[in-house]
């Protein structure tokens, strides 16, 4: 509802005479701080027994909208009713498992993780009165490495899947489309999240993580390597991660520094804290002691295959407290910025090891280490939850990044149109140049025509860092003298014609030659679209993205592997292969 500021003088002065009548000897001014502190405690007193009654004690009401300013006061307070009705008539329960309610076919479920159903919640009243919500967890047998969830309500013996709330239907799914019905548009309001929640402090600004670990999250909420930050006076209390476990600890979302809320169906809710003090470029503003301004750009997190291993580096306890830390500059908040005081240190030389080369165009060129110290490659800074950040500078190679993914366009006619590639760490390179978009008119054989250039291309090339990375869990061992057949074979198997394959194998089968056996796994559409989401426009009919990651071995390792299932190209497709990058 519209809000507005409240006019207050009119009722000031009608109980300053009812005080005056009741013969008050109170000082005017006295009694205008008294009265004015009396209405702003009843209001906040209302405003907040309303914001807080429940249908019962599980549900949860979520606010939308940035706070309200401080200064400003208003009126027009929500109704008891109109609260009401903006609450789920849910009656939410632990995740309770029970029978398989073989919603897949056999062949696309793994045999050792098959789903798993759980009831968490009975709808009291409206359109699914009755109805249980059904939360159903599942990991394919596929090129995705992580479980998926699935959530629909049960109703009379009915199924309906809840598509705001499910992972995104695609061919090959393994779902049974026989067995439900599928509701686009019923919205469970305690699963509607804001984008932005705040902490208590100034510069608490957390971020909605959507897409992998956000909206369709694929975690229960535990506690186990989590500690309280603050509670939300909505959506309850508010952890991130304690610590890292040790390296040979497979890592979960919950290691990775974001902030983590449980959900009324005890999923997990993800936020992230950016810095405010950098760029869109990822420059941070900085003026160094010097008085100079800083113009190169910096990483926040820790770099993990084509993406990020975390949300923010954050530095533990232990190596803080040994790092010789000294002030360096301030940034545009006036916070202090710090570097490691000694060019000795063990972190910066470990930094110095593996990254000294700065690429200018195709020449690559190794720096000495003085010139690697003189650049400020490792930079510190204490965030606003009272955590040590390191902010690792980019110019220097990176580590891995999303390597040479292409794009080929074959829609049915000759046809202008329009590409987005959003890498959710940036891009790096592009050919021909992004300029946030690319305009291009191509032919049935993608003869690609940039607009603004007028050049001809075979596909679109781009190269960067995705968000948050996990490589496959399912793949492939293979001999080094099995790198081409074993390539030509999947490629196939994913959809890739003649020239596609042979366009990949001329560029990763030569990076697959220094060690006896290769781990190999691929990324599809799923995780494509989380790490680099893409957006055409016309939309094409077939889209096929994938993305291999491989590892050398000495030696051949026990994976489980898993069949591809061909998609059918057909109208306007769209193919992107790429790589990973190390």
């Amino acid at each position: 509802m519209p809000i507005k500021k409240k006019d207050m003088g009119s009722e000031k002065k009608d109980l300053l005479i009812k005080a005056k009548e009741k013969g008050f000897a109170i000082g005017k001014d006295i009694l205008l701080m008294a009265l004015a502190g009396v209405l702003l405690v009843a209001i906040g007193g209302l405003g907040g027994y309303f914001l807080n009654k429940k249908i019962n004690q599980k549900e949860v009401i979520v606010d939308n909208n940035p706070p309200i300013e401080d200064s400003e006061i208003f009126d027009n307070e929500p109704t008891e009713e109109e609260i009401v009705e903006t609450i789920d008539k849910i009656e939410w329960n632990e995740p309770e498992e029970i029978e398989n309610l073989k919603f897949f076919e056999e062949e696309n479920i793994s045999k050792n993780e098959q789903a798993k159903y759980y009831k968490v919640g009975t709808i009291i009243d409206e359109k699914y009165k009755d109805g249980e919500i059904i939360l159903v967890r599942a990991m394919p047998e596929s090129t995705m490495y992580q479980p998926i969830f699935y959530r629909f309500i049960r109703q009379d013996g009915n199924f309906f899947l809840l598509k705001k709330y499910s992972v995104e239907l695609y061919d090959g799914d393994g779902l049974i489309r026989s067995k439900f019905n599928i509701d686009e548009d019923y919205t469970i309001s305690s699963l509607e999240y804001p984008k932005f929640i705040y902490g208590d402090r100034p510069r608490q600004i957390l971020e909605e993580i959507v897409g992998l670990f956000g909206s369709n999250t694929n975690e229960f909420f535990t506690t186990k390597n989590l500690k309280l930050v603050f509670e939300d006076e909505k959506l309850g209390n508010v952890y991130t991660t304690k610590s890292v476990p040790v390296a040979d600890q497979q890592l979960t979302i919950f290691d990775k520094y974001g902030f983590y809320l449980r959900a009324p169906d005890g999923t997990v809710k993800v936020y992230a804290y950016k810095p405010d003090f950098i760029d869109k470029d990822g420059v941070p503003e900085i003026t160094w002691s010097s008085g100079e301004k800083n113009k190169e750009r910096y990483n926040y997190a820790d770099s993990s295959g084509c993406g990020s291993l975390n949300f923010i580096s954050v530095v533990d306890e232990e190596t803080r407290s040994g790092l010789g830390l000294e002030e360096i500059g301030k940034n545009s908040k006036g916070d202090k910025i710090y570097g490691i005081a000694s060019v000795d240190d063990s972190l910066l030389k470990e930094t110095y090891k593996r990254s000294h080369t700065i690429f200018d165009g195709a020449e690559a060129k190794e720096v000495s280490y003085e010139e690697f110290i003189a650049s400020r490659p490792l930079i510190f800074w204490e965030d606003p939850f009272g955590r040590l950040i390191k902010l690792e500078i980019q110019k220097f190679a990176p580590l891995a990044e999303c390597g040479k993914p292409v794009i080929y366009l074959y829609p049915e006619e000759t046809t202008k149109i329009s590409v987005k590639v959003e890498p959710k760490g940036g891009m790096s390179y592009s050919d021909p140049e992004y300029n946030n978009g690319w305009e291009v008119i191509s032919d049935t054989n993608s003869n690609i025509t940039e607009l603004r250039s007028g050049k001809v291309y075979p596909y679109l090339f781009w190269e960067g860092r995705g968000g948050i990375y996990e490589s496959p869990k399912n793949g492939f061992v293979i001999k080094k003298e099995e790198v081409h057949s074993f390539l030509v074979e999947k490629l196939a198997k994913f959809g890739l014609n003649k020239k596609e394959t042979a366009d990949f194998i001329e560029f990763w089968e030569p990076r697959m030659q220094s060690a006896p056996y290769y781990f190999v796994g691929f990324l599809g559409n799923d995780g494509m679209n989380q790490l680099a989401p893409l957006t055409i426009d016309p939309k094409p009919d077939t889209v096929i993205r994938i993305l291999m990651d491989f590892s050398p071995l000495e030696k051949p390792i026990n994976v489980r592997g898993y069949d591809i299932r061909t998609p059918e190209r057909k109208g306007f497709t769209v193919v992107e292969w790429g790589g990973v990058l190390r």
